[in-house]
C-alpha cells in the first residue's frame, strides 16, 4: 500500500513537473511572408512550432488555406539552428531557421493532398517571429 502511494505520489510530481516545464517556456508571436500569423515555443534546448496558417497552390488551380498545429519539438543544433521534417495524415511540413536572442526566423513548406488525391505544395515561404511578451491585465 505504501509503495502505491509513493509511486502515484512520483507519478503526480512527474506530471507538475512536466506542466511546470511546458509553461516555463518562451512564446514567439510573428508572421510569414505571406502575412499569415505564425507562433513558436522555445526553450535553452528546443523549439516547438506551434501552430501557422499557410497558403497552399493545388494542381486543378485552387487555393487551399491550410492551418498547421500539433508538432513536435525540434531540438537546437549549434548556434541556434534547427532543421526538421515532420508528416500529417495527409500533409508534410518542412521548416528550418535560425533562433538569435529575442528572434525566430526561417523558411517554411507544406505540401497537401486535396480531395481525390489533387496535390497542393506552399513553396519555400520565409517567417518571423520575435519574443512574445506577457498578457497586459
Amino acid at each position: 500500500m505504501l509503495r502505491r502511494l509513493i509511486l502515484c505520489g512520483l507519478l503526480v510530481l512527474g506530471l507538475v513537473g512536466v506542466q511546470v516545464s511546458m509553461a516555463s517556456a518562451a512564446t514567439y508571436k510573428g508572421k510569414t511572408a505571406q502575412k499569415r500569423t505564425i507562433r513558436i515555443a522555445g526553450n535553452a534546448k528546443s523549439i516547438k512550432v506551434k501552430r501557422f496558417k499557410v497558403e497552399l497552390k493545388c494542381r486543378n488551380g485552387t487555393i487551399l488555406v491550410d492551418d498547421e498545429s500539433g508538432f513536435l519539438s525540434t531540438k537546437l543544433r549549434k548556434g541556434g539552428k534547427f532543421k526538421d521534417r515532420q508528416y500529417g495524415s495527409t500533409d508534410t511540413v518542412w521548416f528550418r531557421g535560425k533562433r538569435r536572442g529575442k528572434r525566430v526566423s526561417g523558411k517554411l513548406r507544406v505540401t497537401d493532398k486535396l480531395g481525390s488525391g489533387v496535390r497542393c505544395n506552399s513553396g519555400w515561404v520565409k517567417f518571423n517571429a520575435k519574443l512574445s511578451k506577457g498578457k497586459k491585465k
